[in-house]
């Protein structure tokens, strides 16, 4: 009862109309007493300043002739008025002609603490006395008339005004809330209260909702308008209560049932399953490279590609199976009535087929296709969360073996994710233990395999071995774990290559850069961060990128890669050759290095066209060339005949840490001079 009160808007418009009034009274008494105040001390202030007129002619008579006689009748006669609680007249301060009071010590000071506040200061008055004279006052004067005035009647009036003034307020404040507060609740809580009742009684399933009727007497006012809106607001619930339902089940960008509903056909074929109608296979659908097309044409061409894909998939499949849409590029397909795997793998291939016929979006011809993973009832799962999850994992090899195509699920797979996730837990601790660790690779040339820089290498120590960075580098790519680990990777290889530049000479060190990393707007500030801890030369600095990461920024015109070079730091394309970038692009990126991929000087050199060709493009644009993997001598001989500048293999060194390539490499290197 006590919660329900203080939710009443009555209530609280009560408490808050008696508090106004209270505040706005309260106010007005003390505005009042303020007022009382002052006209009180003017009359204590008049009275005593009369006092003093009227005695002051006689006292200075009698102080003039030092006449205790006159000094006492006039005392005497001052004490007869009730106002006055002491008299004295003074030659000096020190010698009192006559002097007495009505009260002594405590008595006097029996005033409430309010009074003595107000009129303390004016309890006691002096005036000098001078020679009486018919010509006026002479100098110097030759005494003192005090008056002490008796203010326990003043004050005790005084309070007695205040009181009453304060509790009259009060009483007056609180029946002003009180008839504030009827107001109220006749005029707005009683409607507001009966529109609550109309609302509440509202059937909230199905449509026809009733309509309102206007308060009486509020037709034209906020409440009547309030009631307008509100039948506005039924009268619209009515007319989108079929569109609410068909959103709650329903994708609105393809028509395709969504997750939810999807769940609830799958929980019903399960049931079906269990009594006996056969089995059931779940298809997970995602579209290959649709970022791509989407990031590429826009997103309303890719809204198209996903409308005509979940077209297709309607199209092909029986009155019985059910296809919806997840969200994203990514669809389910439900097949019931599954007596063999193979008939999930005949609706797979059917559905591969339909999404592979070209498209024509905005004028554009595309080609897509999809990887599909297969989970079938009871198997892959007993119930739907583990069909659902058995269809993903499987759904993900298929993506991971290049897409294209479909797979079954297998107890591998799983083991496979539960790996990945074991990854990534380990990986996301792997710096706060310093498990990460760089290896260094020599760069020679190729003519004498003299010493011309090195490149970090990230390598993860465990307990159990090193783990290959094949790895874990995809793990950390996809999870966003590549930005602080790079980071790190990029602070650690700068404060090396900086100390060995102290002990050695000049040394230029490679550091491999992620997509990830590139992508971020304040990597340039990281790598000019990284510089300035180390102290080492941004020249002595190269930054190895892939052709896809490169290609990445071509829509933002090259600017971090830009950035970079202004900062003075080299960039290399890595792996060049191997990826499907436009030659006309290479002279918009900012490079200053090109790097020939290992698989294209695996046949070098009875196969060299494509190597020849890179070194020839290179040597023309005035980049400068390094050769990976490179493991034989002949491939060294070749190289140099080429007129290449750098290698890197195995036939000088495989990647070593910075320990073993100190005393290898260095040792006997000359520091430059300066």
């Amino acid at each position: 009862m006590r919660g329900t009160l203080a939710k009443s808007l009555a209530a609280r418009q009560a408490a808050r109309a008696v508090l106004a009034a209270c505040l706005i009274g309260l106010s007005l008494s003390i505005l009042e007493v303020a007022w009382a105040t002052w006209r009180e001390r003017g009359k204590a202030a008049e009275l005593s300043s009369q006092m003093l007129d009227l005695l002051e002619g006689g006292a200075a008579t009698a102080a003039w002739n030092v006449d205790e006689g006159l000094a006492e009748q006039i005392g005497l006669s001052a004490l007869s008025i009730g106002a006055i609680d002491g008299l004295e007249i003074l030659l000096t301060p020190e010698q009192p002609l006559w002097q007495r009071f009505r009260h002594k010590g405590a008595e006097q000071d029996g005033i409430n603490p309010m009074g003595r506040l107000v009129f303390d200061d004016l309890r006691v008055s002096d005036r000098l006395l001078y020679r009486p004279q018919a010509d006026g006052h002479s100098r110097p004067p030759i005494g003192v008339l005090r008056i002490h005035f008796d203010m326990s009647r003043l004050s005790a009036d005084y309070i007695a005004f205040v009181t009453s003034t304060l509790l009259s307020g009060l009483l007056r404040n609180l029946l002003l809330g009180l008839a504030l507060t009827l107001v109220f609740h006749r005029f707005l809580t009683r409607p507001l209260l009966a529109l609550e009742q109309h609302i509440a009684a509202l059937d909230s399933g199905g449509r026809g909702y009733k309509r309102l009727p206007l308060p009486p007497g509020h037709e034209q006012d906020e409440l009547g308008r309030l009631t307008q809106r509100i039948n506005e607001t039924l009268e619209r619930l009515d007319n989108s209560q079929d569109q609410l339902r068909q959103l709650a089940t329903r994708d609105p960008l393809t028509g395709l049932p969504n997750r939810a509903l999807l769940q609830e056909r799958l929980d019903h074929a399960l049931s079906r399953a269990r009594r006996g109608a056969g089995g059931i296979a779940v298809l997970f659908l995602d579209l290959d490279r649709f970022k791509t097309i989407n990031d590429s044409l826009g997103h309303e061409a890719g809204d198209k590609l996903l409308r005509a894909a979940a077209q297709r998939l309607s199209h092909m499949l029986r009155g019985s199976d059910t296809v919806g849409r997840l969200g994203g590029d990514e669809f389910l397909v439900i097949v019931e009535e599954v007596r063999e795997p193979k008939e999930a793998i005949q609706v797979a291939d059917r559905i591969l087929m339909a999404i592979a016929k070209p498209l024509e979006i905005d004028s554009e011809q595309l080609q897509i296709s999809a990887s599909i993973g297969i989970g079938i009832w009871p198997g892959d799962g007993e119930d739907a969360a583990c069909l659902l999850r058995s269809a993903d994992i499987a759904m993900y090899a298929a993506k991971a073996a290049g897409g294209a195509g479909w797979r079954m699920f297998s107890a591998e797979m799983s083991e496979k994710a539960i790996n990945r996730l074991q990854t990534e837990a380990r990986l996301r601790a792997a710096e706060l233990r310093e498990e990460f660790v760089l290896f260094y690779q020599p760069k020679v040339s190729p003519h004498d395999l003299s010493l011309l820089g090195a490149e970090a290498l990230l390598r993860w120590r465990t307990e159990r071995g090193f783990i290959s960075p094949a790895e874990f580098i995809p793990v950390a790519e996809e999870t966003g774990l590549i930005i602080p680990i790079g980071e790190w990777v990029l602070r650690e290889a700068c404060r090396q290559a900086s100390q060995w530049r102290q002990r050695h000479g000049d040394l230029n060190m490679a550091v491999n850069v992620s997509p990830r990393q590139l992508a971020d707007s304040g990597f340039a500030d990281k790598v000019r961060t990284a510089l300035a801890l180390s102290g080492l030369p941004p020249a002595l600095l190269t930054l190895e990128i892939t052709e896809t990461a490169a290609m990445n920024q071509a829509s933002g015109d090259f600017v971090t890669l830009h950035r970079l070079r202004e900062i003075g730091v080299g960039i290399a394309m890595d792996d060049f050759g191997t990826g499907y970038s436009s030659l006309s692009y290479l002279r918009r990126i900012p490079l200053t290095e090109l790097k020939i991929d290992r698989t294209l000087m695996a046949t070098v050199p009875g196969d060299a066209a494509i190597a020849a060709t890179i070194l020839e493009l290179g040597l023309r644009l005035g980049l400068e060339i390094v050769a990976e993997g490179v493991e034989t001598e002949e491939q060294r001989a070749w190289l140099s005949a080429m007129n290449c500048q750098t290698l890197q293999g195995f036939l000088v060194s495989p990647p070593v840490p910075a320990s073993t390539f100190e005393p290898r490499f260095l040792a006997d290197r000359v520091k430059a001079v300066g």
